[in-house]
């Protein structure tokens, strides 16, 4: 429901968003209120946004009548004081929140990061690692004895120790027993950052000292570097093997996929065969269709195979993976798209990666110059002497530093918005108390204290920047009066004519009694069904019929003996039905025809009634009369706000605007 009127409201603004800035040349007066003819032009151009604007009186003046709409209509909203209900302050509250992100961000660093990751997308990089595990949240203690054991294996690898050997049997990486740490090619956004970057910046040949991960220490080895094989999409033929297959099995599976081969060479289709014979049921339904990769997402047989295929439509001879055979093909092959169309794409992609801390840590740290951020160690080191077990176990209290309430740190602003804020112990231990989980990582008090006061430290700077951001970025401003007006628009809409028209049920009684001419139903005709189990009941069926018998009356005379021997039922179809399913028949009173069943039945239809065009039933037109009613609302509604509203057009500034 929330995205339906999200949805909703973002549809009424995209004809009815404000410019904020006002001129002293108003162009219209509602009411008391003018509106500048600079707004009013602000707002044309972004509804005419990637299309020539056309200038002329009849265009001019057409929008111009819905955008005085639109400023009554919100005028009226405020007048109602609907700008200070809570309901709609705490939807604008969610949006605003939604909206202050893509401002609580360093812009500059994103934009660098962005560069960066489409640059690294343009090679792939194969590379072998070593992994020492370590805790992200690991004790100073236990993170120096990880560190220390990654650079003596270092050691021994500079020394000439093989790199395979030693990853199979020192590395954290349980795939390291089998592939000897090589992770076949990589590209950007694939792996953590720091990795990342490692495996960029190490030449080909060579190893990488140490570096620090979420996962502990890697140490990184670049075999190879090629330009990036893009991307591409392929259906494939499956057929399974598993590593406890016997060789009975292997031999089975080959001479199927040996089959399979010879009857794609005979010109059966791919597809077929794959909805039919293949044993990856998530893509057999779709004849073997899988969604589009690049490397690294597949197993690198399977992946090396698919990618050597050159045109679209080839297919590959049988291949064999870990998981079994496969014939694959080629169906779409896609390269790497420019900066332009694939930034905003790609800025997502960044803002979800890890690297995004990079961007939030500058953003930080500018933070804390623009905000004079000052803090005070002595009240912080005061503060963590009442933290004890309880905080690792999430079942500290704020109350245990009863009494503590000095200044830890502040923020001052002189020119946005002129304000000393001071944040104290007590703050921060209602933080602690609200934010602590149970179980938390890792088990060291100085180490999950210095963590909660950073976040605390991080929420306030950004909390303390989100409401200057009015003041700071006026397209911001605009941007958040625009959704309050569209709030406003759609609360009082729903009221005054969506809901309204489908709850007000005597309303709508009354307008469609008043309308129903303007919806008429198809003409329709009455057809009379005769069945008749067997030639004898249809011949005693005609004579009964001539001696003037009703249809009740033949029922139990025919009936008498078997229950079966005669029936009859009444129809009425619209023309179009009667088109479609009565062909034989005319379009007339005493039209008949008779039609021959198995079994010597005989089915008999006649035309009894002709019936003429009339209004459709309420509940068969409800949808078009509900649309129609609420038009009638709207209407009726404009015009009370023009009565309330007196509008007054500035003429002379209105045809400054036209062009001829």
């Amino acid at each position: 429901m929330k995205l339906m009127k999200l949805s909703s409201i973002i549809l009424l603004l995209a004809f009815y968003m404000q410019a904020g800035a006002q001129t002293t040349k108003p162009l219209f007066t509602v009411g008391n209120e003018n509106i500048g003819v600079d707004e009013f032009l602000n707002v044309y151009k972004k509804n005419n946004m990637g299309k020539e604007i056309d200038y002329s009186e009849n265009a001019v003046r057409d929008y111009l009548n819905l955008y005085i709409n639109f400023r009554e209509k919100v005028k009226e909203a405020r007048d109602m004081k609907m700008d200070t209900s809570t309901s709609v302050n705490n939807e604008l509250s969610t949006y605003r929140s939604t909206l202050a992100k893509s401002y609580l961000i360093d812009k500059e660093v994103t934009d660098l990061l962005v560069n960066e990751a489409y640059n690294r997308l343009g090679k792939e990089v194969h590379v072998e690692h070593i992994l020492v595990k370590c805790d992200q949240n690991a004790a100073p203690a236990d993170t120096l004895k990880a560190y220390l054991k990654a650079m003596t294996i270092y050691n021994l690898l500079v020394k000439g120790k093989d790199f395979n050997k030693m990853a199979k049997d020192s590395s954290g990486d349980p795939s390291a027993k089998d592939n000897g740490g090589d992770l076949g090619y990589i590209t950007a956004l694939q792996v953590v950052y720091p990795f990342e970057n490692a495996a960029y910046n190490t030449p080909v040949g060579k190893m990488s000292k140490p570096i620090r991960t979420r996962f502990g220490y890697h140490i990184v080895k670049v075999l190879d570097v090629r330009t990036s094989r893009g991307t591409i999409q392929v259906e494939h033929i499956f057929v399974k093997l598993t590593k406890s297959a016997t060789h009975d099995d292997s031999l089975k599976a080959k001479s199927k996929i040996d089959q399979i081969y010879q009857r794609l060479t005979e010109g059966e289709s791919f597809e077929d065969i794959a909805k039919a014979e293949s044993e990856d049921k998530t893509s057999s339904g779709e004849g073997g269709k899988l969604p589009a990769f690049g490397t690294g997402k597949m197993v690198p047989d399977f992946e090396n195979a698919a990618f050597a295929l050159k045109n679209v439509g080839d297919y590959s001879k049988p291949i064999l993976s870990k998981y079994g055979w496969h014939i694959i093909k080629l169906i779409d092959k896609v390269q790497t798209p420019s900066l332009d169309a694939y930034r905003e794409t790609l800025r997502k992609q960044v803002e979800k990666d890890s690297r995004s801390e990079v961007a939030k840590t500058s953003y930080i740290n500018k933070a804390k110059i623009k905000f004079n951020f000052s803090e005070n160690n002595a009240s912080k080191t005061e503060l963590f002497s009442k933290m004890d077990s309880s905080l690792m176990k999430g079942l500290w209290k704020a109350d245990q530093a009863s009494g503590l309430n000095k200044v830890l740190f502040s923020l001052t602003d002189n020119n946005l918005k002129p304000e000393v804020k001071n944040y104290t112990q007590a703050d921060l231990a209602d933080f602690i108390e609200k934010n602590q989980r149970k179980n938390m990582m890792p088990n060291d008090r100085a180490i999950m204290f210095g963590k909660m006061y950073n976040s605390f430290v991080e929420n306030s700077l950004i909390s303390f920047q989100e409401q200057r951001l009015d003041r700071e970025y006026p397209a911001f401003a605009d941007l958040m009066k625009e959704y309050m007006d569209g709030i406003l628009l759609f609360e009082l809409t729903d009221q005054k004519v969506w809901s309204k028209a489908v709850k007000d049920t005597t309303g709508l009684r009354s307008f469609y009694a008043a309308t129903k001419e303007k919806y008429p139903d198809e003409e329709k005709i009455s057809i009379k069904t005769y069945n008749l189990k067997d030639g004898a009941s249809s011949a005693a069926f005609n004579k009964l019929l001539a001696k003037g018998m009703d249809d009740n009356a033949i029922k139990l005379k025919l009936n008498k003996k078997d229950s079966t021997a005669f029936s009859f039922e009444t129809n009425t179809y619209k023309r179009s039905q009667f088109e479609n399913e009565n062909s034989g028949l005319e379009w007339k009173i005493g039209s008949s025809k008779t039609n021959n069943g198995d079994n010597g039945a005989v089915e008999i239809l006649k035309v009894i009634n002709l019936i003429p065009v009339m209004p459709k039933p309420l509940e068969e037109a409800r949808g078009y009369v509900v649309a129609d009613f609420q038009e009638k609302l709207e209407k009726d509604w404009i015009q009370s706000l023009r009565e309330k509203y007196p509008v007054y057009i500035n003429e002379d500034v209105l045809s400054s605007i036209i062009k001829k």
